[in-house]
């Protein structure tokens, strides 16, 4: 007799690998990563998102494995942080190690470019400033500032010429050196500069160099700080499942990690505990606050058969739970895997933002090198030479073109982040653009929108009863209770200044 044989699961011809990034700075970085990863053979689409560090790419069942993408990655010159098991606490690790690298840069940075401004800019104040010692103490506060903390634009700036491309690095590297190289020429070899406006020496530009490291280290270190910030949804979701719950075997119970629950496993929820994992009540009673999902302030009353979500509160009674759903497949992890995907999604203005940053730094150092030329032109001597330098400088600094890249992926994430904290959820920065044109809004809620807890807004009393005696016997006797009415209670008594009479023997029915 034969037996029937089950039908194959018909697989999906893509699949997605996500990959964590590091290194990450500008526009062009991200132009670059996105045609390497394209140009692996059975990539079908790849987005490269610059304010998450995360590349999300799609490629053909079977073809492209993960290695060979972060091997193409590595070659264009960025790295790829651990396994998609292990990327999380890498990359919370790697951040954290970056912000500590960046306060220290910008406090190094800061404590020699601050003096350095005050020699520089002094304008003869200090007779000891135009002196030739105040000139060499230019060159001594400003050389560790362009090699130590701005040594990472000169490493970054290398890496990119190594791969015949420019970015944000390469603008800052060439405008630093610039001005240090020529100050120091300037200083050491005065009698090739004719006498000029600024007096018998040339003029220096030692503080420009080391501003320019200063302030776009400022700026690198509040975006690190930003960025972290922008995780915090996320991290606000995963925060409400617990880390452990108390899985029963038999008649006992042992205490176990969540991640080691399985479907079928049934946990004991008590009284105050959120609950660890998707699930069915198979014994017991309760009310939940399922108000992180449905916004409703009013908990749910739950018995024997009915479903229960991850995350959620467990309020007045014991529960017993058999899991069904664990890990990435719970409907908290899915919400907050959608928050994750709308915050590295493209809206349409992004995908115009992105052409034009492709071709922003070498349109940027074209139009640098054609004005140190217009100017040498006008004035071929010395001091045509410095003005030269200085525009020229000026241009590469001010194009820097990280608020063109960043931007708009910053404000899709800010938005969708902030949403989800108010228990908004889009699905990509496109439905966040296209929120620009709404002009009607329709909710779907019984009565009005709530704050996701009840408030005491009035009481009423018969006529015989004194208002406030009422509500000091009333706060008394719902202080020991979890219900969300008998909190609202007690908070608008204490509001009103409202003691209570004290309550003994509580019990709840």
């Amino acid at each position: 007799m034969n037996t029937p044989t089950a039908a194959p699961r018909t697989l999906e011809p893509t699949r997605t690998v996500e990959l964590e990034l590091a290194g990450l700075t500008c526009a062009a970085c991200v132009a670059r990563v996105d045609r390497a990863l394209r140009a692996v053979p059975g990539v079908s689409d790849a987005i490269v998102n610059l304010v998450t560090q995360r590349a999300t790419v799609t490629v053909e069942r079977g073809r492209a494995q993960r290695e060979e993408l972060a091997q193409a990655v590595r070659r264009a010159g960025y790295s790829v942080i651990g396994s998609e098991a292990t990327s999380e606490s890498a990359r919370e690790r790697l951040e954290r190690s970056e912000r500590a690298e960046l306060v220290h840069a910008v406090q190094l940075a800061g404590l020699l470019t601050v003096p350095l401004l005050a020699l520089a800019m002094s304008h003869g104040a200090w007779s000891w400033s135009e002196s030739e010692a105040g000139r060499w103490a230019q060159l001594a506060l400003a050389t560790p500032v362009v090699f130590g903390p701005g040594a990472r634009f000169l490493r970054a700036a290398w890496g990119a010429a190594r791969h015949r491309t420019a970015d944000m690095n390469t603008l800052v590297a060439i405008g630093a050196l610039a001005a240090w190289g020529y100050s120091l020429v300037a200083l050491a070899l005065p009698g090739l500069f004719p006498h000029s406006e600024h007096g018998v020496q040339p003029h220096l530009y030692f503080e420009a160099a080391a501003t320019i490291v200063t302030f776009v280290l400022l700026g690198k270190l509040l975006e690190a700080r930003a960025r972290r910030q922008l995780g915090s949804a996320v991290r606000g979701l995963h925060a409400l499942v617990p880390t452990t719950a108390l899985r029963r075997e038999g008649a006992r119970e042992f205490e176990v990690a969540v991640a080691e629950l399985e479907p079928g496993d049934e946990v004991l929820v008590r009284p105050g505990e959120r609950i660890p994992s998707d699930g069915a009540v198979v014994s017991g009673a309760s009310a939940v606050d399922e108000s992180l999902l449905s916004g409703e302030s009013l908990p749910v009353e739950k018995r024997v058969g009915n479903a229960v979500t991850g995350g959620t509160l467990n309020q007045s009674g014991a529960l017993v739970v058999r899991i069904v759903r664990t890990g990435a497949d719970t409907a908290l992890a899915r919400i907050a895997a959608a928050v994750e995907a709308a915050q590295g999604s493209r809206a349409p203005i992004a995908r115009l933002a992105d052409r034009i940053s492709a071709v922003f730094v070498p349109v940027v150092l074209a139009i640098a090198a054609l004005t140190a030329l217009a100017w040498f032109l006008v004035q071929p001597d010395g001091d045509g030479l410095a003005k030269a330098l200085e525009r020229a400088v000026a241009v590469l600094v001010i194009a820097c073109p990280c608020a063109l890249g960043l931007a708009t992926p910053a404000a899709v994430a800010v938005g969708t982040g902030r949403a989800a904290e108010l228990g908004i959820l889009f699905k990509g920065g496109a439905v966040l653009e296209a929120a620009a044109s709404v002009d009607t809004v329709f909710l779907d809620k019984t009565g009005t929108l709530t704050l996701g807890k009840p408030e005491l807004v009035d009481t009423f009393a018969l006529a015989s009863v004194d208002e406030v005696n009422l509500l000091r016997r009333l706060a008394a006797v719902e202080r020991a209770s979890e219900h969300p009415l008998a909190r609202a209670i007690v908070e608008g008594a204490r509001a009103r200044g409202v003691a209570d009479a004290g309550c003994t023997e509580f019990v709840s029915v």
